[in-house]
């Protein structure tokens, strides 16, 4: 186990950064964590020059130093994420999922005499962008392959949120390494939707124009100028979260989408017992919840 000068994480002290932490941003930590914690916040003490993780307690607790509660908090919430990932949501989303929402736009268009608002795509818990450029890929590949000609990139648009302010901006410059283009992307795609520049690649002012990042932390209420959603990916966020949390989070997906609009979780996530608001179904194959 790492230590911080010689000295491990006491089980009192792991026990009210633990506690700080769910306070800050709803991730439940147990006893059992102790050894995340010291790996994960070793770090931190060195870059903020503090003698212990007693000392890193204080501060957070007195609640007089921002840039080391983000840290904290930047370092506990798993930023793990690749293009495409698990591939199976991003099928349905191009061979169902979007076709649906394809519809009700139709359908809200028909019945109403204002412009009718763009099909909205929540990435919620975005980390450095992968999923949210993929989401808005698949929009693109959809449209490209001539699946909806009354629609056009200009009625799309992807929100992509997280707790970070620093994984967002870099979520926001769009440069990515060849090994993290590797990990999903098809060359074909990056060859369409991507530009060298050094050994980094950016993503396309096409890709770039239908994304909209924004911070946002769960353990708050989301503010009502989010509007509303269509289509809400919320994958592998749940599982961090006690039950009271994931009750409201979870409603506040429902609040935020229309009947009809579709919520995807992780593929070891579930809502049974959580939420009776959304039906289980089968869309492209994949399992997803539509809501009642």
């Amino acid at each position: 186990m790492s230590q911080a000068f010689g000295k491990p994480l006491a089980k009192e002290t792991q026990a009210d950064i633990s506690r700080w932490i769910f306070r800050e941003c709803g991730v439940v930590l147990g006893p059992d964590k102790a050894y995340l914690l010291e790996h994960r916040l070793a770090g931190l003490l060195k870059d903020f020059a503090l003698p212990s993780y007693e000392a890193l307690r204080d501060r957070l607790v007195d609640g007089r130093h921002p840039g080391l509660a983000e840290r904290v908090v930047e370092a506990i919430v798993t930023h793990e994420t690749s293009f495409f990932r698990d591939r199976h949501p991003f099928e349905a989303l191009k061979t169902a999922i979007l076709p649906a929402a394809r519809q009700r736009w139709l359908a809200d268009r028909g019945a109403s005499l204002l412009p009718p608002r763009p099909i909205r795509l929540w990435s919620a818990a975005c980390s450095t962008g992968q999923e949210p450029v993929s989401l808005a890929i698949t929009v693109l590949e959809w449209l490209r392959a001539g699946m909806a000609a009354d629609l056009r990139a200009t009625d799309f648009q992807v929100v992509a949120t997280d707790i970070s302010t620093r994984i967002l901006k870099q979520a926001r410059e769009g440069r990515f390494s060849a090994a993290e283009l590797e990990r999903g992307l098809p060359a074909e795609l990056r060859a369409r939707y991507f530009t060298a520049d050094g050994p980094a690649w950016v993503v396309s002012p096409e890709v770039a124009r239908l994304i909209d990042y924004r911070r946002l932390n769960f353990a708050d209420p989301v503010p009502p100028s989010a509007g509303m959603f269509d289509i809400v990916f919320c994958r592998n966020v749940l599982i961090y979260f006690d039950e009271a949390l994931k009750r409201r989070v979870v409603e506040e997906f429902w609040r935020s989408l229309p009947p009809g609009g579709i919520l995807v979780l992780g593929s070891a996530e579930s809502l049974y017992g959580i939420s009776d608001r959304f039906l289980s179904v089968t869309m492209g194959g994949s399992p997803v919840y539509q809501r009642i």
